[in-house]
């Protein structure tokens, strides 16, 4: 464990997860980088989350559509479709990104 000053990220629990995939490239989230989440339950429209689903986790940015009441988590590389549900768990949400140079 590491302790990092509530000045960088700010009070609240935190975490830490490896991206895998290019599913988020276009956020700067590339394979391999590490991402800080702050654990909560709720996101607001255009925040990185990671959201379980069903039996999988995934990093991507969420959207609420309010019309068909579903949930939209899209990923940012042109390449894939967003993915929408009935419902998700939100995990938390991403802060920081920590990348090799």
């Amino acid at each position: 464990y590491y302790q990092v000053p509530g000045e960088i990220l700010g009070t609240g629990d935190y975490y830490i997860i490896q991206a895998t995939g290019d599913s988020m490239i276009d956020a700067g989230i590339e394979d391999g980088d590490y991402i800080v989440i702050r654990e909560q339950s709720t996101a607001e429209d255009g925040q990185i989350v990671v959201a379980r689903v069903g039996s999988e986790t995934t990093l991507k940015k969420l959207y609420h559509d309010a019309v068909h009441n579903k949930i939209i988590l899209h990923p940012e590389n042109i390449r894939y479709k967003d993915q929408i549900y009935d419902n998700i768990e939100i995990q938390g949400i991403a802060v920081r990104v920590i990348k090799e140079l």
